[in-house]
């Protein structure tokens, strides 16, 4: 099932793995999965009570943030 967006710009699976924009979007997607996990480990470990491996996961989810900004910088507007 194709979204809207992914049809007026043209973009399906098989366009992730193309150079340029395919594997800019395909890296900034990965990245924003890895933000939300390491997001849900930190409120699990903040849920458990440890604060130090919370906070790590904390820096992780925000280093990993500027992360998928930059990376939508980066995309040319098609």
């Amino acid at each position: 099932m194709d979204g809207v967006l992914q049809v007026h710009r043209g973009v399906t699976w098989a366009s992730l793995v193309e150079p340029g924009y395919g594997r800019t979007l395909a890296a900034k997607l990965a990245l924003f999965v890895v933000v939300m996990l390491a997001a849900a480990a930190h409120g699990i470990a903040h849920s458990k009570g440890r604060p130090d491996l919370a906070r790590g996961l904390a820096v992780v989810s925000l280093v990993g943030s500027l992360g998928v900004v930059l990376l939508a910088t980066a995309l040319p507007v098609i």
